[in-house]
């Protein structure tokens, strides 16, 4: 079973959807012989989302396989580019999307589109599994968002996020979980500058999860940075101290654990090799260093993942290794593929074993739960 939510929570004006479907992708625009199903919202096939809020279709019983593509279309019959009203979308999202004039919901493929790289009024989907497993959410900045825009040939639709690795990591491991990608690129522990801070997002990105129960936290890098680098473009912002930001990470620690949430922090990685003001000097780097030593001794988190570690030059602690990153502050593919791993061989041992529809694994006491794709 499958449900598809869509979001109109940063808009002013109601957001009609006439159709809706959701299907199993083929490759570019083109979907899978029939593996479209029209999505509906209790029983109808249009809906208004009224501003700030979401909307989830009734669930379509369509089975997927795990990492399976998936093809979400929606048909607007009132053009919004012109209505003064916010769109909600994700701007980083690395996966081509694409435009087409009129009602084509229903397309088989779109030869005659436009494309963007984001996603736009789609909040997530759910899958129901026909047993109970983790669900590990993945919160962050442009780190998880996947960010590799100074990379010579950023690379789209091939899902090198380091969630994705993680998933495919767990998958080829041999255990059951769902990855879930909450990342936005520029986000802070203690400032709202793209997206809203992680505090508020726990509420209403995180904690509306069907079946969440873990989070991999790794964020701070940017409280570091962004308000020197906003400073120099001209616009004055004071800065942070180390402090300031374990006491964010403190904050989002007792949010996630009162709502019964294992949450796993992850240390800052190295950006002493970006140009970037406020990233790469002697101020930034020790205020990095001092959260990383909180975050590995402190006890706060259930769990530690330690990225800096594995992405940082022996010899330059300060930098990443020249083969895993991008514009020395954002990982490269092979540098991502490096923290999936090192965030599976930290949190592989407690994960269960994945279990098979052959087996007889689900006890007559375990309810199945919707988990996101």
């Amino acid at each position: 079973m499958i449900r598809v939510s869509f979001t109109n929570e940063q808009g002013q004006r109601p957001l009609s959807i006439n159709e809706a479907y959701v299907a199993k992708r083929d490759r570019g625009a083109a979907i899978l012989d029939g593996s479209g199903n029209q999505l509906t919202f209790s029983g109808a096939t249009s809906a208004s989302i009224p501003p700030g809020k979401r909307l989830t279709s009734d669930p379509v019983n369509m089975p997927v396989l795990a990492n399976t593509e998936l093809v979400i279309s929606a048909y607007l019959p009132v053009d919004i580019t012109g209505s003064g009203s916010p769109v909600t979308y994700h701007v980083r999202a690395l996966q081509t999307n694409y435009i087409a004039a009129g009602n084509q919901a229903a397309a088989a493929d779109l030869p005659h589109s436009e494309t963007t790289t984001a996603w736009y009024f789609l909040a997530n989907v759910d899958v129901a599994n026909d047993c109970v497993t983790p669900a590990i959410a993945t919160l962050g900045d442009s780190i998880t968002d996947g960010d590799q825009r100074a990379a010579p040939n950023e690379p789209i639709d091939l899902n090198v996020r380091y969630p994705d690795l993680l998933s495919d990591a767990i998958i080829s491991g041999g255990k059951a979980a769902s990855v879930i990608n909450l990342g936005i690129s520029g986000n802070q522990v203690l400032t709202a500058f793209l997206g809203q801070s992680p505090a508020e997002r726990l509420n209403r990105d995180l904690l509306t999860l069907s079946g969440i129960s873990h989070v991999i936290y790794l964020e701070g890098i940017n409280d570091i940075g962004l308000p020197v680098l906003l400073s120099v473009l001209g616009a004055p912002t004071p800065t942070n101290t180390a402090n300031a930001i374990i006491a964010g990470h403190q904050q989002i620690i007792r949010h996630a654990k009162d709502a019964g949430l294992f949450i796993i922090g992850g240390t800052l990685t190295p950006s002493g090799g970006s140009s970037l003001p406020g990233y790469h000097d002697a101020i930034a780097e020790a205020k990095r260093q001092k959260i990383n030593a909180w975050i590995r001794g402190s006890g706060a988190y259930d769990a530690v993942i330690d990225f800096d570690e594995a992405l940082a030059d022996p010899e330059k602690p300060s930098m990443m290794r020249d083969e895993l990153t991008a514009d020395g502050l954002h990982p490269n593919a092979r540098g991502y593929q490096v923290m999936a791993n090192t965030a599976f061989a930290a949190i592989h041992e407690m994960l269960p074993n994945k279990q098979y529809e052959d087996d007889d694994h689900c006890s007559a006491n375990t309810q199945p739960q919707a988990d996101p794709v």
